[in-house]
């Protein structure tokens, strides 16, 4: 090996011994500066007084909507109506009471409409309620009905209607023959027409059919569906204020709605000799509807020419100025005219 060679050589040496040298401080200083010549630090130690998260949550998660639960309707004219000519409250309800009316309004708040019904039918049911106390819990009764019965919002589990799937060849009148109920009140409810009736889908239902109880002395009338009040599955649904018979010739007794009696537009046969009245005159006392009713017990018995219709005179309700027909003011009449079906709604006339 020539003497240049061996420069060469040791020079090579040389140099690798100092890339390691460097190598090897460049480690230790690393070791005990961890943080340096790092783009980001180290993760941080978990601490001992915490556990991590389970099952975080990734930030692309959807939000889960709250669920919704029927909307009460706010009470119609006719309910604060009948409230305002109740007995007013002598004392303040019973703790029993109460505690009823408290735990249906829990009820009401978080949307168990059905619960609370039940609880103030089984109370105003039972009998043992006061005057001012029955008036109160009718009324919330009554608000509540506004959405179960009355309200476009469906209830399957409502045991006094529920849900009914329209089948090919299916009409209104159909459905409301098989739910003693009329055609008039499934379309209203349901807001739909006999022409636009869709087979498959699903609509609201009211197990009829109802009842009405009218009361001489309060000139109210209340609607139950079930049957009447004191049967076991009688419930109460609302009320409305109604004009009789001047002089107290509203006969009381039991009376049904004759079949083929409920007309629309009528004309007005005057017994008081004031001729024919044509059903589109503003002069016709019917107020656009009559509800023909045939006496079975009681006084009633034999009556002719009795029916509840509506007034061209709304002073009158609250009143004894009728012929001895009981007449409901234009909007109450026609939710009235709905309900009632011939040949099977029993309407009961107490003083």
């Amino acid at each position: 090996m020539s003497r240049q060679t061996r420069r060469v050589s040791r020079l090579f040496i040389v140099i690798l011994l100092l890339s390691f040298s460097a190598a090897a401080l460049s480690f230790i200083y690393r070791m005990n500066h961890p943080g340096a010549g790092s783009a980001s630090p180290p993760p941080p130690l978990l601490s001992t007084d915490s556990a991590p998260e389970a099952n975080p949550t990734p930030a692309t998660q959807p939000e889960v909507a709250p669920s919704t639960s029927p909307p009460m309707i706010d009470a119609p004219a006719h309910i604060a109506e009948a409230a305002a000519f109740q007995p007013a409250a002598a004392t303040e309800p019973s703790f029993s009471v109460s505690s009823i009316i408290s735990s249906a309004q829990s009820d009401i708040d978080n949307g168990r409409l059905l619960s609370a019904r039940a609880q103030l039918n089984d109370a105003l049911q039972g009998g043992e309620l006061t005057d001012d106390q029955i008036a109160s819990v009718k009324t919330l009764i009554s608000q509540i009905n506004q959405t179960v019965i009355f309200g476009r919002h469906r209830f399957a589990d409502d045991p006094y209607g529920g849900t009914y799937v329209v089948q090919p060849g299916d009409s209104l009148t159909r459905i409301a023959l098989a739910h003693d109920c009329t055609w008039e009140m499934i379309g209203r409810i349901n807001g739909i027409d006999p022409m636009h009736l869709r087979a498959g889908a699903t609509i609201k239902v009211i197990e009829g059919p109802f009842f009405a109880v009218i009361d001489k002395h309060k000139f109210t009338m209340d609607l139950y569906l079930g049957g009447l009040p004191g049967e076991k599955s009688s419930m109460y649904v609302t009320t409305y204020r109604v004009g009789l018979g001047k002089d107290d010739s509203t006969p009381v007794g039991t009376w049904m709605v004759e079949p083929h009696r409920k007309l629309k537009h009528p004309t007005y046969y005057s017994p008081r000799g004031e001729g024919v009245i044509p059903a589109d005159d503003p002069k016709n006392p019917l107020g656009g509807y009559w509800i023909g009713l045939s006496g079975t017990e009681g006084q009633a018995v034999g009556k002719l020419s009795y029916g509840i219709h509506g007034t061209v005179d709304p002073d009158s309700i609250g009143k004894q100025s009728s012929m001895g027909c009981i007449r409901l003011h234009t909007d109450d009449i026609a939710m009235v005219y709905d309900m009632l079906v011939e040949g099977k709604s029993m309407v009961v006339l107490k003083e």
